[in-house]
């Protein structure tokens, strides 16, 4: 006679939470991009997302995490492999980590398989504050166009918030086009591309150039109430 046992309530929750609690975890640390650009370019054409960023003490601190984006736009031919060189001002920002959009590749070379490199960040090969990464497709395979698509994600901490004045630099795409920022076609030869930078600003709680405009606005009031106020007292 077979003796069967039933589980306690407790233990079957638990076997069906911890899976559940695995999956929202790694949901919360992959992060997720939309299949359509928020700042779309004309073929041919890789930028990066967003294109400006604007930090100040309201919105960001020493330390604090952000995310920029590489998209590329393809009609002209089809896409067998494309490389990114990215620069950064390595004394304000560090870059921490890096993806592909579609691991293990990325969206703009799905479902193909790939073999993608990277992203690397601080490379020798470029030096300290670059990215470089790059993603081929199989044997005789491509990638057939035309098609839009994200290809790499790269997360970067703030370094450092300005006492006065501004820190102003760039997500630079530009500088290394087409040495080591290139899209080749299924015959191997350089599709040619539009590239365009991502910028961003670190400003000061009030910098000088903010505390002279607010008392130059204040000062252009004033004096324009003291003549509404004198002109009144003329017809007293």
């Amino acid at each position: 006679m077979i003796n069967l046992k039933k589980k306690p309530t407790s233990i079957i929750i638990r076997g069906i939470a911890n899976p559940l609690l695995i999956l929202l975890l790694s949901l919360m640390i992959i992060p997720v991009y939309a299949s359509v650009p928020s700042e779309p370019h004309n073929a041919d054409a890789m930028w990066v997302e967003p294109s400006s960023i604007t930090f100040t003490p309201a919105n960001a601190t020493v330390g604090q995490k952000f995310n920029v984006t590489v998209w590329l736009n393809i009609t002209s031919a089809n896409v067998f492999s494309h490389s990114i060189g990215l620069r950064y001002n390595r004394t304000q920002l560090k870059g921490v980590r890096g993806g592909f959009t579609s691991p293990p590749g990325s969206e703009f070379m799905e479902p193909n398989a790939t073999t993608p490199a990277g992203p690397i960040i601080d490379t020798s090969y470029l030096g300290n504050g670059t990215v470089l990464a790059t993603e081929t497709c199989s044997g005789e395979d491509f990638i057939p166009t035309p098609r839009v698509g994200s290809l790499i994600w790269i997360e970067f901490e703030i370094l450092l918030m300005p006492t006065e004045g501004e820190y102003t630099s760039k997500f630079d795409i530009t500088r290394d086009y087409p040495g080591d920022t290139w899209v080749f076609d299924q015959n191997l030869n350089p599709i040619e591309i539009t590239t365009h930078d991502g910028n961003y600003t670190i400003i000061p709680e009030f910098s000088n150039l903010i505390i002279l405009l607010m008392f130059f606005a204040f000062t252009l009031f004033a004096l324009a109430f003291e003549k509404k106020r004198i002109r009144k007292l003329k017809f007293v």
